[in-house]
């Protein structure tokens, strides 16, 4: 027979039945009109709205019957209500025709129904006259779905007044006989205990099944994020040698230059002048001596290193942190979460960004820098601040191997102490202490600078590891799914 198309899911219930109680479809709107309102027509429902048709027939109170759009609508909503109606159904009337039963949707639904324990029903909608039912059960045992013989009834195409033809057909008296007695009024109490009991072992089952691909998706969580971290640790040491090969030789020039600047400024032990200059010349290979009349203040100095930093190696870095992620860690369909939350406004660090966070990151350097010089400042002996061991001069070697940091000489930093020092240790305590103090200092400093370059990655790191976390299932849920999965047919769940 044909069948009126429907457009919105259309259920028939019993007047004292409040339906729109606690419907849990909240994007749903409940209609309700009396039966007698469609006599001169089928009702066909209306898109996003579920319309209950009022009966007063007591022997049916306890029946609600749905009758749903068509699962392979072209409508995606009609097809997602349909979906989600039969997940609330206590059984399912399955209608379809002998050419679409076999279809993909239909045979998807149908897969899920028998394998959900649900009591389905097996309608086939206007059949050849020459199939039988054991056709049918044949053909789909073939794709996987297993039916019982009686569950399966086969309607054949009426011609003309198929409301009454239909309903004095064998095959259909049959199903109402099956489905009258299965779902009696008599029978109610023990049914609603059945149908208890089913729903608790199906939702146990679910709920095993969604932990199951929850524990998969930790998996690949973590697996991800072993992947990102070594993608962060690449591009950190890439970074760190960049910076380390950007010492060339004009870094080495200036340095001496500043060398020299450094002795000509503090040199103040006065016996003899000829003889350091000697010992200056054979030292560095530098000659021309020259007083240094301009006296930076400690801020000044600092603001100094700061503009002389070099922000494109940080720059490429993060560039190429963002090719590696994007390449090896998006996923390639780009309707996924995965991949728009990668992608999104903000996620990538930006210029500015990075000259904020280094600037920072100098910032905090300079503080400690600082403190540093003062405390060791406090533990010379005043008779002892002379020469390159003064205030003033230990300042001036410490803002020299900030410099040297800055500039990438990492591997030169011990060389470059020792170049400035070495003409001046003695045996004496204090030379020794303020000679390896320095050298610590210098050190500390070198390490704590490649700390706050590798910051600025890891804040890009930070950002894409954000954009998976927002989507991972919280830990909170997994520890109530696992609750309620142990619950399960507990008295008073």
């Amino acid at each position: 027979m044909e069948r009126p198309k429907t457009f919105g899911p259309i259920l028939y219930a019993h007047q004292g039945a409040f339906i729109e109680t606690d419907f849990p479809l909240p994007s749903i709107q409940v209609e309700r009109h009396t039966a007698g309102a469609f006599h001169s027509g089928p009702a066909t429902g209306t898109a996003g709205r579920l319309l209950v048709l009022e009966h007063d027939e007591d022997e049916l109170s306890h029946l609600a019957v749905v009758d749903t759009p068509d699962l392979d609508s072209v409508e995606r909503e009609n097809s997602e209500i349909a979906e989600d109606l039969s997940l609330l159904a206590d059984a399912v009337v399955f209608v379809t025709s002998q050419e679409k039963y076999a279809d993909e949707v239909p045979y998807r639904f149908f897969l899920r129904i028998t394998g959900a324990t649900k009591p389905y029903f097996f309608l086939l909608n206007k059949a050849d006259d020459q199939l039988v039912e054991e056709e049918v059960i044949d053909t789909l045992k073939g794709q996987g779905i297993a039916l019982q013989r009686n569950r399966v009834w086969t309607i054949p195409y009426a011609p003309s007044q198929p409301g009454q033809w239909i309903s004095e057909y064998s095959a259909f008296r049959d199903f109402v006989r099956v489905l009258s007695e299965e779902f009696s009024i008599t029978r109610l109490e023990g049914l609603r205990k059945e149908f208890a009991l089913r729903r608790a072992s199906g939702l146990k089952t679910d709920l095993g099944r969604l932990q199951d691909i929850l524990a998969e998706e930790n998996r690949a969580v973590r697996e991800w994020r072993n992947k990102l971290d070594a993608l962060f640790q690449e591009t950190s040491e890439g970074l760190i040698r960049e910076q380390k090969e950007s010492f060339r030789a004009d870094n080495r020039e200036y340095i001496q230059r500043e060398i020299r600047k450094l002795f000509t400024k503090y040199d103040v032990l006065a016996k003899p002048r000829r003889f350091i200059r000697e010992l200056f010349a054979t030292a560095f290979g530098l000659l021309g001596f020259r007083k240094e009349d301009s006296h930076e203040n400690h801020k000044d100095a600092l603001l100094k290193v700061r503009q002389k930093t070099d922000l494109t190696p940080v720059q490429r870095a993060i560039q190429r942190l963002n090719r590696l992620v994007l390449e090896r860690l998006s996923p390639a369909d780009e309707t996924s979460p995965l991949f728009l939350r990668l992608r999104e406004a903000g996620r990538a660090v930006k210029d500015e960004e990075i000259k904020e966070r280094v600037w920072k990151e100098h910032d905090l350097l300079d503080e400690w820098l600082e403190q540093t010089f003062q405390k060791l400042a406090q533990e010379l002996p005043r008779h002892k601040k002379w020469g390159i061991y003064s205030t003033s001069a230990l300042w001036g070697v410490l803002i020299l191997s900030f410099e040297v940091v800055a500039g990438g000489g990492f591997t030169v930093l011990d060389a470059v102490i020792d170049s400035v020092l070495g003409p001046f240790v003695t045996k004496g305590t204090v030379e020794l202490f303020a000679y390896h103090e320095i050298r610590k200092i210098a050190r500390e400093l070198a390490r704590r600078y490649q700390s706050g370059l590798v910051s600025v990655v890891r804040e890009q790191r930070d950002r894409y590891e954000q954009a998976l976390s927002s989507l991972v299932t919280p830990r909170e849920t997994l520890e109530s799914l696992q609750a309620l999965r142990s619950n399960i047919g507990n008295p008073g769940l």
